[in-house]
């Protein structure tokens, strides 16, 4: 797993928070809300919140097994919408916040995965890219009814689900079992916004042997586009099962 982070050409904060933890194969990626109240502690502190949990549940069973990490994430999951929801209704300066929470904790057989909000997961092979998630967004609704060149451009950026915003989350949760030589991305929607999953699909493609290197490429190909908000991602090479 490699991560990497960049506050973007516009934003005066960076609202973005990740974290790989190697030793029992987490990553997670949270992306605060835009235009309100301390989103840089909204995703700082689900991330805190996930991993905490984890780590603990770890420590005390020693092995989850493939239920137990999913219990254990739903669990994460819900202390850390109790938590952000919590801080925004105490502080002042945190109210209305929220976040975006996107997990991924790596198994031996599978990886599952926990997701609510706009940041994705990709999984990336043989030159084939594939979105793992769906965005909790308006327009995700209206493109029930509407073709994808009428959407409103605002209604990509609309969240319906995000974390601690009310006092309960409906998460999505799923698992995927991977294939050798696969790459799975997470990121937040700095990348995603500025490029399209063909353009990720050739930098994986062109990239992919060089991991630090094709991570680079992904943030510079994001600053070079303009980079209007902050740019989150984290690579997960499966290197055999």
């Amino acid at each position: 797993m490699i991560a990497a982070t960049d506050i973007g050409h516009v934003r005066a904060v960076n609202e973005d928070s990740l974290r790989v933890i190697p030793s029992i194969n987490l990553a997670v990626v949270a992306d605060g809300m835009g235009g309100h109240k301390a989103g840089d502690i909204a995703s700082r502190t689900a991330v805190n919140s996930l991993c905490e949990h984890f780590q603990e549940q770890v420590l005390i069973n020693d092995a989850l097994g493939d239920q137990g990490t999913m219990d254990v994430m739903a669990d994460a999951f819900a202390l850390a919408n109790s938590q952000v929801f919590t801080n925004s209704h105490q502080f002042s300066n945190c109210e209305g916040m929220g976040t975006t929470l996107i997990s991924a904790s790596c198994q031996p057989e599978q990886i599952q995965f926990g997701h609510i909000g706009d940041s994705r997961a990709y999984r990336f092979c043989r030159g084939h890219i594939e979105q793992l998630t769906i965005d909790h967004t308006l327009a995700t609704e209206l493109s029930v009814d509407t073709p994808e060149w009428e959407l409103p451009a605002y209604s990509h950026h609309v969240l319906r689900k995000a974390l601690g915003i009310e006092s309960s989350c409906t998460p999505d949760f799923f698992t995927v079992k991977p294939e050798n030589s696969e790459i799975f991305l997470l990121c937040s929607d700095g990348l995603t916004g500025v490029l399209k999953d063909e353009e990720i699909s050739t930098i994986l493609a062109l990239r992919s042997h060089q991991p630090e290197h094709c991570l680079q490429t992904l943030i510079d190909a994001c600053l070079d586009g303009g980079a209007p908000d902050n740019i989150s991602i984290i690579l997960i090479y499966v290197s055999g099962n």
